[in-house]
């Protein structure tokens, strides 16, 4: 997809969310597919403030004009008989709006709670998991065609070929996971051993869980694997990044060896990661924790995944820190 097609289809995006039929949340996701990447591996993306282009520079989104790129024509307004004395703007106004019937400039209470929360969200949406620093890790999720799903009819987001979709019982908290982790909880689960985050969040914590058998993971049976994330509004407040990583469900301290600790950089989460290694003497089982949040920290995941694998070197592993993806605001 070329600039081009990201402008049209950005344009029919926005018609869509100004139109009312689409929410915050799918207008973020479907937007995240409009990303294009030029020669110099910079990705461009079109930004919801001013529907102007910006690209990531490595460390923050700029504001500029991609290479040989071409401004779109403005299509000239149509009017039809349905839709006598009102107006439809062109692809490339920024405040376009669709035909509103009876008086044009009373404006939609619906629409308006929808863009003040884009606005709250800005820039930062665009980027979700589409970035990784050095750009390795970049997931890109296709249509049963092949073709990223674009704003333009485009259908919900799809999991990665090999993957399923989980999410929470109320949809505030989502990752991608491997078909083998099978067993998978959506309602507040219990972590590994029975323990959980609601002592150290006081109970708003959203929580999700896949494994391939959930007593296995509880009990530390040989040859689990699988993982645990949580969203938290009140971890966030109350600790940092490098104490989530392992204190509570993440501290392996007492029957693993720490492995390394690294800065996280998935913008737009930044955070820490452990590794823990030889957990009861045994090379083969392994862990790694993760705490990261969002620009402006209005919540926090915090995570594990491990058991009877590798986590540098497991594909499934890098998907899962690719993919979680918390909606904040949501969280109680």
């Amino acid at each position: 997809m070329d600039f081009q097609e990201a402008d049209r289809r950005y344009a029919e995006l926005k018609r869509q969310f100004d139109a009312g039929t689409i929410g915050v949340d799918e207008f973020n996701a479907e937007r995240q597919r409009l990303m294009v990447q030029n020669d110099e591996g910079h990705w461009w993306a079109k930004s919801p403030e001013n529907d102007e282009w910006v690209y990531y520079d490595g460390s923050a989104w700029v504001p500029g004009t991609p290479p040989g790129y071409r401004t779109p024509r403005t299509e000239p307004a149509e009017s039809t008989a349905d839709f006598q004395g009102q107006l439809i703007q062109s692809e490339r106004s920024p405040s376009a709006q669709i035909p509103l019937r009876g008086n044009a400039s009373i404006q939609d209470e619906t629409r308006e709670r929808q863009y003040r929360g884009v606005r709250r969200w800005g820039i930062v949406g665009v980027v979700v998991f589409m970035v990784m620093v050095g750009l390795a890790g970049i997931v890109i999720i296709g249509g049963e065609d092949g073709e990223n799903i674009g704003g333009v009819g485009g259908e919900k987001s799809k999991p990665a070929p090999g993957y399923d979709l989980l999410k929470d019982d109320s949809g505030t908290l989502s990752v991608e996971v491997p078909p083998e982790w099978k067993e998978r909880v959506t309602s507040r689960p219990e972590g590994e051993k029975g323990s959980s985050w609601e002592s150290y969040s006081g109970g708003d914590e959203v929580s999700i869980a896949a494994v391939n058998d959930l007593h296995s993971w509880q009990t530390g049976t040989k040859g689990h694997q699988g993982m645990y994330v949580v969203a938290s509004k009140r971890l966030a407040q109350r600790y940092t990044d490098n104490e989530l990583v392992a204190m509570g469900p993440n501290d392996y301290s007492s029957a693993c060896e720490a492995g390394t600790r690294q800065d996280f950089n998935r913008p737009p989460y930044t955070g820490r990661s452990q590794v823990w290694e030889n957990c009861g003497g045994d090379s083969a089982h392994n862990a790694l924790t993760l705490a990261a949040a969002p620009e402006g920290r209005e919540c926090v995941v915090v995570l594990q995944v491990g058991g009877y694998l590798y986590p540098n070197e497991d594909a499934r592993v890098k998907h899962v820190l690719d993919t979680f993806e918390p909606s904040c605001r949501e969280i109680l």
